[in-house]
């Protein structure tokens, strides 16, 4: 039970040093801070996609101002000429020649921005180039004809409808230009506002995960303490409980040594008891027997030759009589058989001396006994001779049964069974039963004792074996 109270005790310091709840949290800890910088790096993302939208469309923005300032130069460029051709006035070529001062500059920047543009659609310049150089070129030819021949160019409406051609040409070309500017603008507008919209929801999902993640950590640092607290307080129980469980062990160790000492004390008593009845055996036989031997030795002494012969006789007589009465006496000792043959040949033999000796008859039914130890085999048999005697003395049987062979959990099983009177109340000062008991224990295995399925007592013992041996 000690053992049992500090493996529980172990096991549960491992539970609490192993507690998983402490590694989820610092996952789950590190999921937050991880969320938080995904966070940081997609918003940082998401401005600078947004400023690249804002940024392109400005651009856009700008070009179409660009555009709208081409187009308002080149009227001015063809009010101008036109009112000059119309009065013939200098004052009118005010706007023309501002126009074309500004023109230029003007120009280039908006061909400069179109083709820096890097869309994959980028717009070619060639054919509104030589749209405004034909618009520019015509006004300043028309002006040039106004100087050399007067008011007679009016009388000539061709030369002012290839002009209004050509500038109508410019503004469809400038108009698509535009439009296209524009749509690009409220493209951008339209990205840079998605991505601010999907920059809100990563953010607003994001730190609703976070906040469960969060509360899912205190969670389960609050079930961690719980189940510490929980432990420990086991723990402490355990370690309260120990010394009255050691003591109780302490206690259960002294009356297993008590129950040693008493069984060692009547084996003791019982040895010395045999020694007394081998003593009186070999007294009241062998002396007997030698004593005879003495008289008959005497008797030979001056005597005929026929009466020689008599006592030689009776002599041979005698010895034969001292040779089984020690080998009875050696076989009550320890059976040669047992140590010779085996378990059987033990039981067998020791069945034959019983019956003659007035016991009840026994029938033996032993196999498989080359699996026991010496040790086993010895204490089957000593309890065999026991349970013999109590029945010889209580039981009123007149048959006996024993058995013994592999059962069928591969354990060695020695059974003893009377058809007497059946168990009785067993008296205090009994020992029969309890010494059984205590060899049957000592040769490791387990007693039984109880009535028999029909009438009768019956005793049984068994035994762990070593199978692989026996096959």
């Amino acid at each position: 039970m000690r053992n049992r109270d500090r493996a529980e005790s172990t096991r549960i310091k491992e539970i609490i040093s192993n507690l998983p709840y402490t590694n989820i949290a610092i996952v789950l800890l590190l999921l937050g801070m991880a969320s938080f910088i995904y966070t940081a790096q997609r918003g940082l993302e998401s401005i600078e996609q947004i400023k690249l939208h804002n940024d392109a469309a400005r651009s856009a923005l700008q070009n179409s101002i660009l555009l709208t300032e081409t187009m308002s130069l080149l009227k001015d460029v063809e009010s101008g000429q036109r009112g000059f051709i119309i009065t013939g006035d200098d004052a009118f070529l005010a706007p023309y020649k501002e126009a074309r001062e500004q023109f230029g500059e003007t120009y280039r920047q908006l061909i400069t921005v179109l083709e820096s543009d890097d869309r994959d659609t980028r717009y070619s310049h060639d054919h509104l180039d030589h749209l405004v150089m034909a618009r520019i070129q015509h006004a300043a030819y028309l002006i040039d004809e106004r100087r050399n021949k007067g008011e007679v160019i009016l009388q000539n409406a061709s030369l002012f409808v290839e002009g209004k051609l050509i500038m109508d040409k410019i503004r469809d070309e400038i108009g698509q230009l535009q439009a296209d500017q524009m749509a690009f603008s409220d493209r951008s507008t339209q990205l840079a506002r998605e991505v601010q919209r999907q920059s809100f929801n990563l953010n607003y999902w994001i730190s609703i995960s976070a906040t469960l993640l969060m509360l899912l950590l205190a969670v389960l640092l609050i079930r961690e303490k719980r189940i510490r607290d929980q432990a420990q307080e086991k723990l402490r129980r355990i370690n309260i409980t120990l010394e009255e469980r050691i003591d109780e062990r302490t206690a259960q160790l002294q009356t297993a040594l008590q129950r040693i000492q008493t069984f060692a004390i009547e084996q003791e008593e019982s040895i010395e008891s045999e020694r007394r009845r081998l003593a009186r055996e070999v007294h009241d036989q062998l002396g007997q027997v030698f004593t005879s031997l003495k008289l008959v030795m005497l008797g030979v002494k001056d005597a005929p030759p026929e009466v020689v012969k008599e006592k030689l006789e009776e002599f041979t007589q005698l010895l034969d009589e001292g040779i089984v009465v020690s080998r009875r006496i050696s076989s009550e000792l320890r059976p040669a058989l047992l140590d010779d043959f085996g378990l059987a040949a033990a039981v067998e033999h020791y069945a034959q001396q019983y019956c003659k000796r007035g016991g009840p008859k026994m029938t033996v039914v032993i196999e498989h006994d080359s699996v026991l130890t010496a040790l086993q085999a010895n204490q089957l048999f000593r309890i065999l001779q026991e349970a013999a005697t109590n029945i010889l003395r209580h039981a009123k049987a007149d048959s006996i049964l024993v058995e013994g062979g592999l059962d069928e959990h591969e354990q060695y099983r020695f059974a003893i069974t009377d058809n007497g009177i059946g168990p009785q109340p067993i008296r205090s000062d009994a020992s029969g039963v309890r010494n059984m008991r205590e060899r049957a224990a000592l040769a490791g295995g387990n007693f039984q004792f109880g009535p028999a399925a029909r009438k009768g007592t019956m005793i049984v013992v068994t035994l762990p074996v070593h199978v692989e041996e026996h096959a």
